[in-house]
């Protein structure tokens, strides 16, 4: 027995000294799962759904607050990549972190940087870089600097694949020819990495970018998008006469001397947003800034060059830039388009409507300024600081002139909610947010838990909400019940379903 248990201890040994390095091979720390699709599962950038089991970062913290490396310490105990079985949640209420949330690994995974995605029995992940870098200013941390990882469904194998020295402003995961590609933009750099379970190989497609037309991920639950491209990026850049350069490069290209000119302008070109092959750009020449598109699915052959970017009123789409652009039913070449502008949404549909869309919740407040999360045939998903909204927009794809529309129900009210980081599986939207006040029934239940450990309970003792400011934690929202769930594990002890009081 003695001999047994020396053994043990020996593998434990040997295990943790396995787990450091590049690639981290170490012990798993949670059960396998079998995933039987080696087809990309993306649902967003808060968390990954797969099978019964969710992945994501259990606590928000923003990039700022890393400013050393005692900073990303505290980060690490809070925002690692965490999972639970969603079919079997067992909470003491909505505002209670369920028992069974696993930590995957320690890295601190939860940030405004964040994305995610699974293929095969790996989930993929950025996570901020903790090189230390020398410069004239002298050695310093980049933590806005991203790394791209992958780890084992069970948090076995962590590997860095590829560190992005610059801040990475794009990034997409795509499917081309059998093959999954990361394309992001970092820095002034374009980069692709060709995915092989669990590692990556890496090639810079693009110098001296300053924007580029990535095709978004195909996600799903997301409406209107799907896996048919060119497998060709796009992207400009200027030359010392102040003309912007339009260039194409193949995702699967060996590196930027096979980045070919296919247009250029005297002006300032920039892409601003791409779905498949449909791509937007703006085009500023003196004063005067308006937006184009145009569908480079047909372009071959020699005629192909400067027909990239047509500035032309056939291929106008408005007059100002445009953002947050959301294709609704992608047709020949789109069916309708909602988008940002000047600070205010409108649409455009293929009847050559168009006009503004006035947003209101259920209760005639106006959320306009709230940001469009997803498009499910035709519902949008709207989140704002402070709720998640759901507006049809139906009505817009044979519409003409300004549009009112009241949201059909209001699916969450939080006080604190992040409207950067949310996911979608066709059921749940899961976003970060403060923790709540609990429910008279969740404040109850704590008392009399108390009194069952034999702690006097005050009879005006009440939960201060502002007494748990400590984190931003994910949260889940059904669309069909608007129950609101807590998912992270939180620092405060009381809010753990499992937490025993002892007296």
């Amino acid at each position: 027995m003695k001999k047994a248990l020396n053994m043990k201890k020996f593998l434990m040994v040997i295990c943790c000294i396995l787990s450091f390095g590049f690639v981290l091979a170490g012990c798993s720390t949670v059960s396998m799962i079998k995933n039987d699709s080696n087809e990309l599962i993306y649902n967003g950038n808060a968390g990954v759904t797969i099978g019964d089991y969710l992945y994501f970062g259990n606590s928000y913290n923003e990039v700022s607050s890393l400013s050393d490396m005692a900073g990303l310490k505290d980060a690490r105990k809070s925002s690692y990549l965490a999972r639970v079985n969603l079919e079997n949640i067992n909470a003491k209420g909505q505002n209670f972190t369920p028992n069974g949330v696993e930590k995957v690994n320690s890295e601190a995974v939860a940030q405004e940087n964040q994305f995610m995605f699974a293929i095969g029995n790996y989930i993929y992940y950025l996570k901020p870089d903790v090189h230390r870098y020398t410069s004239e200013e002298g050695a310093s941390y980049q933590f806005g600097y991203s790394v791209l990882c992958s780890v084992k469904l069970n948090g076995d194998k962590n590997r860095e694949i590829y560190t992005y020295q610059g801040e990475v402003s794009e990034i997409e995961v795509l499917e081309y020819d059998g093959n999954y590609y990361v394309v992001a933009f970092a820095g002034d750099k374009l980069f692709a990495t060709k995915l092989n379970n669990g590692k990556g190989s890496t090639k810079v497609l693009g110098e001296g970018v300053s924007s580029v037309a990535i095709p978004k991920t195909q996600g799903a639950e997301l409406d209107g998008y799907s896996d048919e491209w060119n497998g060709k990026i796009y992207f400009t850049d200027t030359d010392e006469n102040d003309i912007s350069k339009i260039k194409e490069v193949a995702v699967t290209a060996g590196g930027t001397e096979d980045a070919e000119v296919v247009g250029d302008k005297n002006g300032t070109v920039s892409f601003v947003y791409r779905q498949n092959d449909l791509i937007f750009y703006t085009y500023t020449s003196g004063s005067t800034t308006r937006t184009y598109y145009n569908n480079v699915k047909d372009l071959s052959g020699e005629y192909y060059k400067n027909e990239i970017i047509l500035v032309d009123n056939e291929h106008e789409f408005s007059s100002a830039t445009i953002s947050n652009v959301f294709v609704l039913q992608y047709g020949t070449p789109f069916e309708t388009i909602v988008y940002s502008a000047n600070s205010a949404i409108y649409y455009k549909n293929a009847n050559n409507g168009s006009g503004r869309v006035t947003i209101s919740d259920d209760a005639g407040n106006d959320i306009s300024s709230a940001t469009i999360m997803v498009v499910d045939d035709r519902l949008a998903y709207l989140i704002s600081s402070t709720g998640v909204f759901e507006v049809d927009f139906a009505g817009l794809t044979r519409g003409n002139g300004d549009i009112s529309l009241t949201a059909t129900k209001t699916v969450a009210t939080m006080t604190s909610i992040n409207t950067t980081l949310y996911s979608y599986d066709g059921e749940y939207i899961y976003f970060y947010a403060g923790l709540e006040a609990l429910t008279e029934k969740e404040q109850e239940l704590i008392d009399s838990e108390k009194e069952e450990a034999g702690i006097e309970v005050s009879e005006d003792e009440e939960e201060d909400i502002t007494s748990l400011d400590d984190g931003t934690y994910l949260y889940r929202v059904s669309i069909a019940t608007c129950n609101t769930q807590l998912l992270g594990v939180t620092d405060y002890e009381e809010r753990h379903s499992s937490y025993v009081y002892k007296k």
